[in-house]
């Protein structure tokens, strides 16, 4: 554990979370090549920009794009543009790779039988996808996505769950993602967290 790029909080943690895209797969620049296309694709005026993208990783498809009409005076059909999004997403999906030595330590976690799960602001079906393309879907018996909670990160609601279904004290888990909601979201669990370069 010593040789990891990314530095752990002290503590021994009873279970581990593990944010998806752009933490366990390299699949930001996935993820923003179809929403900028679908924002597009469906009349989006505003410059969806990478800072904005990367501003709202962790929410859930729909929200996110009902908080883009709120913030730029847009008049998108939310539903239609995150289905749009998955749509295009689907035709380049299974080339994303994993994020190696996150994988890695997932791997040596389980190896210790630390209880693991996946708590993603993605669709379940998205999310499905990518654990079985980046060869994962063995490591995490929990997977949580936005389709299970009612509200998305930041909101604590994903993680909680995970939690839960664990059966592990939110306070004994540890969460790692690569967003700035992802911490928010993990703060407001009361979980410990590690920020990841996004990938």
């Amino acid at each position: 554990m010593n040789s990891l790029s990314f530095q752990l909080p002290p503590g021994d943690f009873a279970g581990y979370i593990f944010d998806c895209d752009g933490t366990l797969a390299a699949s930001m620049h996935m993820h923003y090549r179809a929403w900028k296309q679908a924002l597009t694709d469906h009349g989006a005026r505003f410059d969806f920009t990478w800072e904005i993208f990367m501003a709202n990783a962790g929410r859930g498809t729909a929200y996110f794009v009902s908080l883009m009409n709120q913030v730029y005076g847009e008049k998108l059909e939310p539903q239609a543009v995150a289905e749009a999004q998955d749509r295009l997403l689907l035709q380049f999906h299974h080339t994303v790779e994993p994020v190696i030595e996150v994988v890695d330590f997932a791997r040596r976690m389980s190896f210790q039988r630390k209880p693991l799960a996946v708590a993603s602001g993605g669709t379940r079906a998205a999310v499905t996808r990518t654990l079985e393309y980046i060869g994962v879907t063995d490591l995490f018996p929990v997977v949580v996505t936005i389709d299970d909670v009612a509200e998305g990160k930041p909101a604590p609601d994903t993680f909680i769950e995970a939690a839960r279904r664990l059966a592990v004290p939110a306070k004994d888990c540890l969460v790692l993602g690569d967003s700035v909601l992802d911490v928010e979201a993990a703060q407001a669990a009361g979980m410990a967290w590690v920020k990841l370069d996004p990938q």
